[in-house]
């Protein structure tokens, strides 16, 4: 089951956090959350630890050699989803009509394309939950989350339990059954941290209303066009500030 797909230009543990509650006012806050060590999970760690407990599991961390859904998950979503956005930017910069130092054309890139590449998860995403596994005898993900809170309600899962009624705390029984090598800090280690940065808006508030009011980003399908215009009234508009302020500091 995929609870949520969300696109961010940044990696920051507050994104994190506020896409995983989104999926959570959904489908329910789960016993257990597995993740790797990436520092944007800290918010999700903090928050089950605080929810659910510590020492039984809420939040695990670590690598999961073992999780075969998941990466074909992956696979399936670059094929069907992503691969065309990879594509389509290698080409933009390969051709020189995107330069990935310039701050403004990468604020552009994620003015026009973000939107683009959040309605592509969200079609993946429906998509995936109610299409067929064979070794599920044919049962979609969205079936077999209804079957299983209807079966295991009252089994002493939290995670199920409380959107029911409130269950006894309950301990892992198996630590096999999830995956676990040992439970390790919330916190990652220095050298996993990975920083992506957001990349702030060029425009003044003026700027960036006539943007708004003469180039509509929907208008064009693949977002090239949208994209090389944005880019070329941003740079114009820089450029002009750029040279008033230089008048001023001249006057």
């Amino acid at each position: 089951m995929c609870v949520f797909l969300q696109a961010a230009t940044n990696n920051k543990a507050t994104t994190m956090t506020k896409a995983f509650m989104t999926g959570t006012q959904r489908y329910g806050v789960p016993s257990r959350v597995r993740s790797d060590h990436g520092l944007e999970n800290t918010g999700v760690g903090a928050f089950m630890i605080a929810h659910r407990g510590p020492r039984r599991g809420s939040f695990i961390t670590g690598r999961s050699v073992h999780n075969q859904r998941i990466e074909r998950m992956w696979r399936d979503l670059f094929a069907s989803a992503t691969s065309v956005f990879h594509s389509l930017f290698t080409y933009l910069e390969e051709s020189g009509q995107l330069d990935l130092a310039n701050p403004v054309h990468m604020w552009c890139l994620h003015h026009v394309f973000v939107p683009r590449v959040q309605r592509a998860l969200h079609i993946f995403r429906e998509g995936w939950n109610l299409h067929r596994l064979s070794g599920e005898r044919g049962r979609t993900p969205t079936q077999l989350y209804i079957e299983g809170m209807m079966r295991q309600a009252g089994q002493g899962h939290r995670g199920i339990d409380d959107m029911v009624f409130r269950a006894p705390e309950e301990a892992i029984q198996d630590h096999d059954e999830y995956g676990i090598d040992d439970e390790v800090e919330v916190a990652p280690r220095e050298d996993m941290i990975i920083n992506v940065s957001n990349v702030d808006c060029p425009l003044n508030e003026q700027d960036f209303t006539r943007l708004e009011q003469t180039l509509n980003i929907e208008s064009d399908q693949q977002g090239v066009d949208c994209f090389l215009s944005s880019a070329e009234f941003a740079i114009l508009c820089c450029d002009q500030d750029m040279i008033n302020m230089k008048l001023c500091t001249c006057m």
